[in-house]
């Protein structure tokens, strides 16, 4: 009887133990799917997540599981068949108070509702929620999608509220350094300078921000958008042969996450814009290729799914979800509370802060001051060094001239000096006299075209404006202090030396100013080639400035860029407002 008591313990013990394993090796690959999510396509994503038993489960990886289906219905544009994973999920992270997650998925439905027929209004209650949450429990990423996400919702009705919106979420995603986020929230910032206010060289700015970051990163998705904004510039300008050519590029993506809606768009595009161009049979081409993928994605379906859910949603079940959230928030009460009285020790301590704070003031002068030592000492060095360069080019010229053209111009002195004494009698080789000196008189001057083109090969002492910056850049950088980036796009081939010194000069012009002036932590340097333009884009995170307020006569040095650039055939812009940063615009036609 002990026996069989003993193997009945035995046999649960190993089937206890099994299960165990089994529900350990179930949330690894579970983990697995969510690391690799973003790198994988939608058949795959599905085939790995059917892999997995939610059953064998934790409680809190059954809410991942399932929010990992809808994202990957979502991200497939069937926002349909992801509602009812979205809203499992939700439920799931409630009982688990994984608030963070329930106010990210709402934010997920109010995004739903904003490309239906759904009004601003019968959704803002949960963007209010969702700003209040975020601020009260300082989740900065959260609070910058809300902000973003307001930013959506008012493109149409307030443009310029909208930007303020959009410029709020990228100065919230600073803090926490995600580039990805501000690289988004800029191509949105760069559309309603191209649809609403129609500001196309602002337009084009924010645009090549967000450009940059994609094409660095390869994000095929975020590319073909970019591609698509830039044609709709050139639509608005009537350049119809160039936008073609831009939605041809786009078309020509691979794109993983959100292909649908992207063809449905672009091919809607590009049918008007062959309608524009007279070509109807290119135009009825890409209506019946928009009609494939629109039966793909049926908008109806999605709005009926997001109805009938709502339905629950607004009755009682919505007003328990607000007084929960409320209480979550009143449970951050208690941490509001402590900080406040941190805050007020703060304050009695305000008499031996101000004396560190002069102190530190000191430190910061004083580093502003070895700053600009540093810049004086680097310019000094790139003009010895252009001096160095320009020195041996003198040297190698004549040189050059003293082998090569001395002694073919010796030669034909020899030549003519002989026809002269000879003029007067009968030459045998008369002709063949007169084609050698053609031949040596040519030889002169392609010697001396291949030195003349020499000397313009360009110096900055032979390291090329890229590693010049990169170099500067890289001096003037301090740990926790300043930090400089440079994001080069496109600069294979070298420019023309005159040009290279003179954008040179410019960026070190502007860095001093940054430094010096704008009292700046972090400054960005963008320099994009194009195939007929290099754009420079140089930002830093100071206190800003009014351009109107310049004084002209000093300036900051900007008058005397802005005329050098023109002088150039080029376009210099400021973008400024005191209290956040500056951009220098900089257009130079190659």
């Amino acid at each position: 009887m002990n026996k069989n008591l003993k193997t009945k313990n035995l046999l649960k013990t190993v089937i206890l133990l099994f299960i165990t394993v089994f529900s350990i090796a179930q949330n690894k690959n579970l983990k697995k799917v969510e690391s690799d999510f973003e790198d994988l396509d939608f058949n795959q994503r599905i085939m790995d997540l059917q892999k997995i038993n939610p059953k064998q489960l934790s409680d809190n990886d059954k809410g991942l599981f399932n929010y990992l289906y809808g994202q990957a219905y979502y991200k497939n544009s069937n926002g349909a068949k992801a509602l009812p994973y979205f809203m499992k999920a939700k439920e799931i992270y409630k009982v688990q108070k994984n608030y963070d997650k329930v106010i990210g998925i709402n934010l997920i439905i109010v995004e739903m509702k904003s490309l239906t027929d759904y009004k601003y209004e019968d959704y803002k209650d949960l963007i209010d929620e969702a700003v209040d949450y975020a601020t009260k429990t300082n989740n900065i990423s959260l609070l910058s999608e809300t902000y973003k996400e307001i930013g959506n919702n008012l493109f149409d009705s307030d443009p310029l509220k909208a930007i303020n919106y959009y410029q709020k979420a990228i100065d919230e995603s600073k803090k926490i350094k995600d580039s990805l986020f501000m690289a988004r929230a800029n191509s949105n910032i760069g559309l309603v300078y191209t649809e609403k206010l129609h500001d196309y060289k602002l337009a084009r700015k924010y645009n090549k921000l967000a450009s940059a970051y994609y094409q660095k990163h390869k994000l095929n998705y975020n590319i073909c958008l970019a591609y698509i904004n830039d044609a709709d510039i050139l639509r608005k300008e009537n350049k119809n042969d160039s936008a073609l050519m831009m939605y041809q590029k786009a078309d020509a993506l691979k794109i993983k996450d959100n292909n649908t809606n992207t063809r449905i768009l672009l091919y809607g595009f590009m049918a008007d814009l062959y309608k524009e161009m007279k070509n109807y049979k290119k135009a009825l081409e890409y209506t019946d290729k928009q009609k494939v993928y629109k039966s793909i994605n049926d908008d109806n379906e999605q709005v009926r799914a997001i109805r009938d859910i709502d339905a629950k949603y607004q009755t009682k079940e919505h007003k328990s979800e607000i007084r929960w959230l409320q209480s979550a928030i009143k449970k951050g009460g208690a941490f509001i509370v402590f900080l406040i009285i941190v805050l007020i020790l703060i304050i009695l301590g305000y008499k031996n802060l101000s004396k560190k704070k002069k102190i530190v003031e000191q430190e910061k002068l004083i580093e502003t001051q070895k700053l600009e030592n540093a810049l004086q000492e680097q310019e000094m060095h790139e003009i010895d060094k252009i001096l160095e360069g320009q020195e041996k080019e003198r040297v190698k010229m004549a040189n050059d001239l003293h082998d090569n053209l001395g002694s073919l111009l010796t030669t034909l002195k020899l030549n003519f000096e002989n026809l002269k004494q000879q003029q007067s009698q009968i030459i045998k080789d008369k002709d063949n006299l007169f084609d050698k000196t053609d031949m040596l008189i040519e030889e002169a001057y392609q010697k001396v075209r291949t030195i003349a083109h020499t000397k313009n090969a360009g110096v900055i002492a032979n390291q090329g404006l890229l590693s010049a910056i990169q170099n500067i850049a890289k001096k003037i950088s301090i740990p926790n202090k300043l930090k400089v980036e440079v994001i080069p796009f496109g600069l294979e081939e070298r420019l023309e030396n005159s040009l290279e010194i003179a954008i040179f000069r410019m960026i070190q012009e502007l860095l001093t100013n940054a430094i010096k002036h704008a009292d700046a932590s972090e400054i960005i340097i963008n320099l994009t080639q194009h195939d007929t333009s290099l754009n420079i884009i140089i930002e830093d995170n100071g206190r800003g400035f009014n351009p109107k307020n310049i004084d002209r006569k000093e300036g900051m040095g900007l008058t005397n860029i802005e005329k050098k650039v023109e002088q150039m055939g080029g376009v210099f812009t400021i973008d400024s407002l005191e209290k956040r940063g500056t951009s220098i615009i900089i257009d130079i036609p190659l």
